[in-house]
């Protein structure tokens, strides 16, 4: 006799035949040997024990409170960005484009994975359906790897304009190829999720758990199989490791050039080596935010498989604080932008000036970001600086 299985996958039925095994009274049927054979049958999977994530009122209200902060302000700020750099034609600079690509990126992960993920995260419930399943996998993973990208070529860019600066760089519509290349590249690294069924049942209550996992491997085996493994670590070399080398030497030997005390690049006087430091030294800043606030979510994918398993719920909290950690460059770099950047200040206190505790002056915004064409700028203020 085989395990007692239901007909159709109703919560009722399949309770009352894991009731069964678990009493003992299905004979010739371990809760192993039901647990496989459900899979088999059904498709679900089922574990023999409480649902293992259960949250207090209040840190239910603190999550949802900082992650909700978290999108507005990052919203706010990357929009606040594109707006500064496409209303006004004196920012659509080579470098400024990327910084464009950036907020980009920052944004759409914003609108389109934050909320779905940390409540995934939190609850261990995905609620959202198979289609957005698979979106909300394509937008967490392919911004990333854009920003990665970006910072990538931004740091190549530095390069070639400070240690070689007689030599071509892209122009604006190379330029916004490469962006295209760098989206193109990035979707790449996606892989297709699906939702999962999984039940946990205790001996009296049984917790319908749907998950978003990879499904498409090779071996079948999901998010658990070898391929799986080489997929992670793959992904984090990819959009960690690799770009944390490639940039560290880049940035190394911009900053020994600037170090310099004879003229820097193609312009001719210390003005433009002022403008020139400053924007390395701000894109620098942007890269290094970026490499600290996602070293402890990269660390953690790497230890995962050393962790105990019985420690599920503080591993959770662990992991919630460390996935927010990483979001949080997409609300830092605009906040860079406003501190490091002259024009890109008063672009934001020109956007926020309807704010009781914001100065602007219209004056000052007609002054620095003017829409002037820059072929009426005098020579040696179109070309002495990338912003």
């Amino acid at each position: 006799m085989g395990c007692p299985m239901p007909v159709e996958l109703r919560p009722e039925e399949l309770r009352l035949a894991a009731r069964q095994v678990l009493l003992g009274s299905a004979s010739n049927c371990t809760p192993h040997d039901f647990v496989h054979e459900l899979e088999d049958r059904h498709g679900v999977y089922l574990f023999f024990e409480a649902f293992p994530f259960e949250h207090a009122i209040l840190a239910q209200v603190f999550y949802c409170t900082l992650f909700s902060l978290t999108i507005l302000f990052a919203l706010l700020g990357n929009f606040t960005v594109m707006w500064i750099i496409l209303r006004h034609r004196q920012m659509r600079s080579v470098t400024n484009y990327y910084l464009l690509n950036l907020a980009i990126a920052d944004a759409s992960i914003s609108v389109f994975n934050t909320g779905f993920s940390w409540s995934y995260n939190f609850y261990y419930v995905w609620i959202f359906g198979n289609f957005y399943c698979r979106v909300n996998n394509l937008m967490g993973i392919t911004p990333i790897c854009a920003s990665v990208f970006t910072m990538i070529v931004m740091s190549i860019d530095r390069y070639w304009a400070i240690v070689h600066p007689l030599r071509r760089r892209p122009g604006k519509r190379a330029t916004v190829s490469i962006i295209g290349g760098i989206w193109a590249l990035a979707i790449l690294c996606e892989l297709k999720f699906w939702v999962d069924v999984f039940y946990f049942y205790d001996g009296e209550t049984l917790n319908e758990n749907p998950l978003c996992l990879a499904q498409n491997f090779p071996d079948g085996k999901g998010d658990e199989s070898l391929f799986g493994h080489i997929y992670n670590n793959g992904l984090i070399a990819v959009q960690y490791l690799l770009p944390l080398c490639v940039l560290s030497a880049a940035y190394y030997r911009v900053g020994v050039e600037l170090r310099k005390d004879k003229c820097v690049g193609d312009v001719r006087h210390a003005k433009s080596i002022a403008a020139k430091r400053k924007a390395s030294f701000m894109l620098a800043v942007v890269v290094f935010i970026f490499i600290v606030v996602w070293l402890p979510y990269n660390a953690w994918y790497l230890t995962l498989h050393f962790l105990p398993a019985e420690k599920k719920i503080l591993f959770l909290y662990i992991y919630i604080n460390i996935y927010w950690l990483g979001m949080s460059s997409t609300v830092i770099n605009p906040i860079i932008y406003y501190f490091m950047n002259r024009k890109f200040r008063v672009g934001f206190h020109y956007a926020f000036r309807w704010l009781p505790f914001v100065n602007s002056s219209r004056a000052e915004y007609v002054a620095i970001l003017s829409q002037t064409r820059p072929s009426l700028l005098p020579p040696t203020t179109a070309h002495t600086t990338d912003f």
